[in-house]
C-alpha cells in the first residue's frame, strides 16, 4: 500500500496596502465640482441681487450735497458729475465721478461719498488763484503756481492783482511747461504779499506790470506812483524793505509828494523820488 504524506496548505497573506476604489478616487473631484457649482450660484444670484437693487427705488438719489465750490456753480458740477435725483446711489461709479469732476479746470480735488440709502456727498477742493493775468484775449486766472487756470468771468470774482507785460507770451490755458522767470517772481511776491501785512496786503496790490526786460513794476491801489522793483535782489528783503518805507510814508503822511520809488537804485538803498525833485 503506497505511502501518503499529508501536506498542510497554509493560506498565504498579502501585504496591506491603500485600498483604492473607484468610488473612493471620485470623491475629492465630486466634491470640487460641487463647490464650483454652489460658488456659480452664489455668483448669478449674488448678480442678479445687484442688479435688482441697482434698479430698486429704496436706492434712488434723493438729495445731492455739494460743499467745497466758490468758483464753479452747483449746477456745473451737477451737470459734469452726470448724477442727479434720477440715479441709484448703489448703481453710481465713485471713481468715475471724481474723475469726471476733477477734468474741470477749477477743481483740484473731488470727493465723492455715498451716504446710504439715498444721499451723495460731493466734495470738492478748488484752485486757488492768485491775480489776473492779461492775454490778447482777455484776463486769466493765474494759480499759485503762475499756470492758467480759466479765463476770468465777470460773474466771478475778480479782485485780485493784474499782471501785465505778457500779452504775446505763448501761454495754454492748461498752463505753460514753463514759466517766464520774470513771472517767478511775480508768483513770490505774492506769496509774500498774501500773508497780509497791513502795510502792503496782495489787496493793496493793483497792477504788476512785467516790462520788456523782465524788470517788474507795482501799483497800488490807493497811489497812483509807480514801484521799480527791478529784477534782481532776494524777493523777502526786497518785500520788507519796501514795506518799511511805505510804514514811514504813511507815518509821514508825505504819499502825496512821492513820484516813483526805485527799489533797484543802488545795493542796500532805496530812491524815493517826489514831485518837488527832492529824495
Amino acid at each position: 500500500m503506497p505511502h501518503v504524506t499529508s501536506i498542510e496548505i497554509k493560506s498565504i497573506k498579502r501585504p496591506k496596502g491603500p485600498k483604492h476604489t473607484l468610488n473612493q478616487q471620485s470623491k475629492p473631484l465630486i466634491k470640487v465640482m460641487a463647490l464650483l457649482v454652489l460658488l456659480l450660484a452664489l455668483g448669478f444670484g449674488a448678480k442678479h441681487i445687484y442688479h435688482r437693487l441697482c434698479q430698486c427705488d429704496f436706492f434712488q438719489i434723493t438729495a445731492v450735497k455739494i460743499d467745497g465750490n466758490h468758483m464753479t456753480s452747483r449746477e456745473q458740477i451737477g451737470a459734469l458729475s452726470r448724477v442727479d435725483i434720477h440715479s441709484n446711489l448703489l448703481a453710481i461709479n465713485v471713481v468715475q465721478v471724481q474723475s469726471l469732476l476733477e477734468s474741470h479746470p477749477w477743481i483740484a480735488k473731488a470727493e465723492v461719498i455715498r451716504d446710504w440709502p439715498n444721499r451723495l456727498l460731493i466734495q470738492v477742493k478748488e484752485k486757488n488763484p492768485v491775480a489776473l493775468l492779461n492775454r490778447e484775449t482777455g484776463l486769466f486766472y493765474l494759480d499759485s503756481d503762475g499756470r492758467i487756470i480759466a479765463a476770468a468771468n465777470p460773474a466771478q470774482e475778480l479782485d485780485f492783482p493784474v499782471i501785465t507785460g505778457l500779452e504775446n507770451f505763448p501761454f495754454s490755458t492748461a498752463g505753460a511747461a514753463q514759466i517766464p522767470q520774470p513771472l517767478q517772481l511775480v508768483v513770490d511776491l505774492l506769496k509774500l504779499a498774501n500773508k497780509n501785512n497791513p502795510i502792503l496786503p496782495q489787496q493793496n496790490i493793483s497792477e504788476i506790470h512785467i516790462a520788456e526786460k523782465g524788470e517788474l513794476i507795482l501799483y497800488l491801489l490807493d497811489r497812483p506812483f509807480p514801484i521799480y522793483w527791478g529784477t534782481g535782489g532776494e524777493i523777502s528783503t526786497r518785500y520788507y524793505r519796501l514795506v518799511k518805507v511805505l510804514r514811514d510814508l504813511y507815518k509821514t503822511r508825505e504819499f502825496s509828494e512821492v513820484s516813483y520809488i526805485r527799489m533797484d537804485y543802488q545795493k542796500d538803498t532805496i530812491l524815493v523820488g517826489k514831485h518837488d525833485a527832492q529824495t
